[in-house]
């Protein structure tokens, strides 16, 4: 049977639109091409006079639009734009069609401007779609359609030219698209994609943290609408990716940036090689890479980073416009690599794709600030690398035309105000020009101000700032800043935020609490300097030691008030899942944030009854004196503009400037590696004698003086000391300072009785901890010893070798059970794991570990003592470690002393994290333990012994209420071994004791 034209026409349109719906529903490429196919034979065989050629016309404009969405074909979407201007011209203007075609043009022309940058183009694409709305009426159900293409054109628009009249007619279209569509239907996924980006950029431009959360709980919500293996799932998953990112960027917390990445690897996975979004897909991975190297300085990440980037650009064409986006982010991790490995051609590289990008951006453009930022930064290497000044002058230039381009409201213009202030800075420090240290010191203070901005950023050059502010002797700005600074701290480091993450977050105000205690002190304001110092230091351990607090005053006064506390308290402080979050654990994050709001809603209330208005408030100098119950504290504060010893007593206060404690010669002996080969043990004692010289001379001997002239002692005992060393005086040997010679006795070991603290709060805790678990074991009749040996180790994941073995371990543990069996029962444990030696901790009051210790330097709380255990079913043995996290998560009831006889127990290697003093040592202070002691660096087998043996000869003679003399037995132990071989104090001077 014939068929005619007409028919055959039509029937090859159906069959187009089958294979597009098809094409809709999976994503395939094969689909979309069948329907152009069809679409075209089916034109082929219609009439010019045919009244649905329009349509097919129309039709086929639609399936070419998606085709260069797939494939990126620019001649698919120029005959797209000519089909829709064609149908335009030949349909009346109240034709119902009109508005279909007036929709399809502006989203081609919107398509057309992504791949030429021609503003022209983005002009009409939003004429076009705002009439195509105008006729659409309210009821259409392509209204919400139309509405969220016209919003997207005024986010491109805004993008462009940086109006933001236009995000906002972006974010209200978007918004209206949304409410247009019942809840669940697969095409709210696109409004509500739509919608987080919007909100997103908004957030990028004024900060305003509340739509970063929407934006993050909408594009969840458009992931989870999308099935999986459908042609938009890999673009909802880069938004959600790039949301994620922002929030890690504003509040620090790990879990997000995390989740981005893994975001963005499902999204490449899910797009094909040659697809239009591949690129824009592969440089955010990259971005998100180089954030976690920034974080955790793992190589792996930055190498896969540049990667990534390089592919992207190579998928680009050169007229592309986000080619100067590509080769930015390339340049970034260039030089980034070039920090961390010192290679010039990295550097050199950096600098030439940061220059090609800044050519490749137009002059209004608003991303070209960002572009000039980057440049300058990768000159200002360049200077430091080459010393020619010419770089850093360029620098200067590109930061200064970057901050005038950068609108006040934005949120990068803190980030852009900072460089420009560090630049002149640095000029300063190798020129001397008074004015550019004043302009510097201006635009860090202008940075401080965008209250808008990330507020890492601003504190980074607000804490600058105050140095300069120093230098000027500007002593009332400073103080004021300082004060302002500290003051922010309870607003970023929340509950909320995991243990790693509050550590990344104080470590930007590291150095702040110091500085601001020497301003202080230059005014004579010793109270508030001490205050502040103690606000400003341990701020981990502070509000872990706060969580612990004594309720029973409140209990006894407002019992319900005090349950509330306790219960929100134990919520926020709940463990955390560490597996991918998915919407269970959105929810659960969010429930914690609510947490955070209701217990500081609480703490407000309590604050409110008489007699609790300073509850976990900055302690006051009335209250720190109530720590000392004997001897003093002394508190070491070194900066680079001045050095003070603050010595507290019980009913006084005394200062010392300490003009030879300069933080240049600090810097020199901190920084230096005391561990010794055999072949240098001779030269490094030596200097290490020197060391404790220079000590005592610059700083000992005159707080000896102080104290002797102050705290008369009964009977010629020695008075006890607590030391607090804050910023680069945080790792300083002050117990063992001294001339050690034969016949000397100026030293610190013949002056006092030296223990070291995190903070005031911490001695107070202990002492309290102390009273407590003595009564504890009196009622319970508890004391028990456990002693954890390893004698072996397994090797680390990361090790290629085990460590050592410690040979010295079985008689340590043999000498201690000879000298405990008749005091108290003993638990000895051999090769145990993490796991079984926090259950033993539980109940005993005495806990001695013999075994390696680490030290991470990127996250001091995964420090820990190495242990070992077996997995899998032939039951291989593994490392395992006791972490500074896991031990301090403990609240314990009996315990008194935990000796650490392992290596670098009490030492903190993150520099900006100094302050936080956390370490191993610090980790049993807050699980319970009020006397701890710890080693600052490797002890030797032998001194190990010796040192324990005696240490136990002298304590364990004592009744429980002696417990209090365990510093003074740990001194006279180290003073016996001390006196075998006086000239080497690297075998001697690690052992200190920490609490009361």
């Amino acid at each position: 049977m014939d068929i005619d034209t007409e028919d055959t026409a039509g029937l090859f349109s159906e069959l187009a639109i089958g294979a597009y719906k098809e094409y809709m529903q999976t994503g395939s490429r094969d689909k979309i091409t069948e329907a152009v196919n069809l679409a075209e034979q089916g034109i082929i065989q219609a009439n010019n006079s045919d009244p649905l050629l329009t349509q097919w016309l129309n039709n086929l404009g639609v399936f070419l639009a998606n085709r260069y969405e797939e494939t990126g074909e620019i001649r698919d979407l120029e005959r797209a734009i000519n089909i829709a201007r064609g149908a335009i011209e030949s349909t009346s203007s109240d034709h119902s069609d009109q508005a279909v075609q007036l929709d399809n043009l502006g989203n081609n022309l919107g398509r057309l401007y992504e791949q030429t940058g021609e503003i022209n183009d983005l002009n009409e694409a939003i004429e076009r779609a705002q009439q195509a709305v105008e006729l659409t009426p309210g009821d259409h159900p392509n209204r919400a359609g139309r509405l969220n293409n016209l919003g997207n054109k005024f986010e491109r628009r805004y993008e462009r030219t940086g109006d933001l009249r236009d995000l906002e007619e972006a974010i209200a279209k978007a918004r209206q698209s949304v409410q247009l569509i019942p809840d669940g239907q697969l095409d709210q996924a696109v409004f509500l994609c739509s919608l987080g980006t919007k909100l997103k950029s908004r957030y990028g431009r004024i900060g305003e943290v509340r739509d970063l959360d929407e934006a993050i709980e909408t594009a969840r919500q458009a992931v989870a609408l999308t099935p999986d293996g459908y042609s938009k799932l890999a673009v909802r998953l880069n938004n959600l990716g790039a949301i994620l990112e922002e929030r890690y960027e504003r509040t620090g917390e790990m879990r997000d940036l995390n989740e981005a990445i893994e975001v963005a690897r499902r999204a490449i996975k899910s797009t094909p090689n040659d697809h239009i979004n591949q690129a824009t897909i592969l440089s955010n991975l990259a971005n998100k890479l180089e954030s976690r190297f920034q974080r955790m300085e793992e190589i792996k990440d930055l190498e896969e980073a540049i990667e990534r980037a390089q592919q992207a650009i190579e998928l680009t064409t050169y007229g592309h416009p986000n080619r100067a986006i590509w080769l930015n982010n390339l340049g970034n991790k260039l030089q980034n690599r070039y920090e961390w490995t010192g290679g010039n051609e990295d550097l050199k590289k950096a600098i030439e794709t940061a220059q090609r990008a800044v050519e490749l951006t137009p002059d209004d453009h608003p991303n070209r600030a960002g572009r000039l930022n980057s440049l300058g930064a990768f000159l200002e290497r360049q200077y430091e690398q080459t010393g020619e000044k010419e770089y850093l002058n360029k620098a200067i230039e590109k930061a200064q035309n970057a901050v005038e381009l950068t609108p006040d409201d934005h949120l990068e213009r803190a980030g852009r105000l900072y460089s420009l202030g560090a630049f002149l800075s640095r000029r300063y420090e190798q020129e001397g020009e008074m004015n550019d240290l004043v302009e510097a010191s201006r635009f860090l203070l202008d940075a401080w101000s965008c209250l808008n901005a990330v507020p890492f950023h601003r504190v980074r050059a607000a804490a600058k700032c105050l140095k300069l502010l120093a230098t000027q002797n500007r002593v009332d700005e400073g103080i004021n800043l300082g004060r302002e600074i500290i003051d922010l701290l309870p607003s970023v480091h929340t509950r909320a935020l995991d243990r790693n993450d509050q550590q990344f977050v104080v470590s930007t105000f590291a150095g702040v609490a110091s500085d601001l205690c020497a301003l202080l002190l230059s005014l004579n304001r010793l109270s508030e300097a001490l205050e502040y110092l103690e606000q400003g230091r341990a701020i981990i351990i502070s509000q872990l030691l706060d969580d612990r607090s004594d309720l029973s005053s409140l209990r006894g006064d407002h019992s319900q008030l005090a349950d509330r506390y306790q219960k929100l308290v134990d919520e926020v402080n709940a463990p955390t899942r560490q597996a991918t979050p998915d919407a269970a654990e959105a929810l659960l994050r969010k429930r914690r944030q609510q947490a955070v709001a209701e217990l500081d809603t609480c703490l407000k209330e309590i604050r409110c009854a008489p007699g609790h208005e300073r509850f976990m408030l900055r302690q006051t100098v009335a209250e720190i004196q109530e720590c000392i119950t004997e001897g003093s504290i002394v508190v070491i504060n070194i900066t680079d503009f001045r050095s003070d010893a603050i010595i507290i007593f019980s009913n006084s206060l005394r200062t010392i400037v300490l003009p030879e404690l300069t933080a240049s010669k600090a810097r020199m002996w901190v920084s230096k590696d005391w561990l010794t080969k055999k072949s240098e043990q001779r030269g490094k004692n030596d200097q290490f004698l020197d060391y404790l010289s220079w000590l005592w001379h610059a700083c000992v001997k005159h707080i000896v003086i102080e104290v002797s002239a102050l705290q008369k002692q009964p009977n010629d005992s020695l008075p006890r000391v607590w030391w607090i060393g804050s910023g680069l005086a945080s790792s300083m040997p002050f117990h063992a300072a001294g001339i050690h010679t034969e016949t000397s006795k100026e030293s610190a070991y013949y002056k006092m009785i030296s223990s070291y603290t995190p903070s005031i709060k911490a001695l107070g805790y202990a002492q309290k901890q102390a009273k407590r678990a003595q009564e504890a074991l009196v009622a319970q009749n508890a004391n028990t010893m456990l002693i954890a040996a390893m004698p072996t180790s397994p090797k680390g994941p990361n090790n290629k070798n085990a460590p050592k073995r410690l040979r010295g371990v079985e008689k340590e543990m043999q000498e201690i059970l000879i000298l405990t069996r008749p005091h108290t029962r003993t638990i000895a444990l051999t090769h145990p794991s993490a796991d079984q030696v926090l259950e033993v901790l539980e109940t005993c009051r005495i806990a001695h570990f013999a075994c390696h210790g680490t030290s991470d330097y990127s996250d001091p709380s995964n420090s820990g003592l190495i242990l070992q255990k077996s997995v899998g079913p032939d039951e291989a043995l593994v490392q395992d470690r006791l972490t500074v996290q896991r031990v301090s998560d403990l609240r314990l009831r009996y315990a008194q002393i935990a000796y650490l006889s392992a290596c670098s127990t009490a030492e903190n290697k993150a520099a900006q994290l100094s302050d936080e003093v956390i370490h191993v040592v610090s980790g049993f202070q807050v699980a319970g333990f009020p006397h701890v002691v710890g080693c600052l660096w490797p002890a030797g087998d032998s001194e190990c012994v010796e040192v324990s043996k005696r240490f136990y000869s002298l304590v364990l003679k004592w009744d429980q209420s002696a417990i209090n003399e365990v510093a003074s037995a740990l001194q006279a132990a180290v003073m016996a071994i001390r006196a075998e071989d006086i000239s080497m104090p690297l075998n001697w001077a690690q052992f200190v004791h920490y609490g009361v």
